[in-house]
């Protein structure tokens, strides 16, 4: 029985970024997915757990090279989200601000929050990087001023 070797929600993530980069329906993206990732549909990729990893917890810092390259790509795609969003006054100036691998080495994770589920721990980048993108926002705008 195959299984998904990433994620289910970076999966999701990824078909909708493939939807939008080709203008192609959603369930066609899906369906791309699923057999890039070895399955004939979506359905049953979606339905096939992921196998359990020995190292699904994340237990000390620095985080482990895989870990950390998944996790700066969810930021930076969530500071893009969250980017389009809240369209700031001084784009340029915010991006120009942002920094995906400080954000996760030095804001992302304390040894207070170990050991910390791996996938809740992404979770919170999606969940806590408004904030730090809205801060961000903040600071281009005073050094404009």
């Amino acid at each position: 029985m195959n299984r998904p070797t990433t994620p289910i929600y970076v999966l999701k993530r990824r078909a909708k970024e493939l939807s939008r980069e080709r203008g192609i329906p959603l369930h066609e993206a899906q369906r791309l997915i699923a057999k890039q990732e070895g399955f004939a549909s979506w359905s049953l990729l979606v339905s096939r757990p992921k196998v359990a990893s020995v190292d699904t917890k994340i237990t000390s810092l620095p985080v482990s090279p895989a870990d950390r390259a998944e996790a700066i790509e969810i930021a930076n795609f969530t500071f893009e989200k969250v980017f389009n969003r809240i369209e700031p006054d001084n784009p340029a100036a915010t991006r120009a601000l942002w920094d995906a691998e400080d954000y996760v080495d030095n804001r992302w994770l304390d040894e207070e929050m170990l050991p910390i589920d791996r996938d809740y721990a992404l979770s919170l980048i999606e969940a806590f990087l408004v904030h730090h993108v809205i801060d961000l926002a903040v600071q281009a705008d005073k050094k404009s001023a």
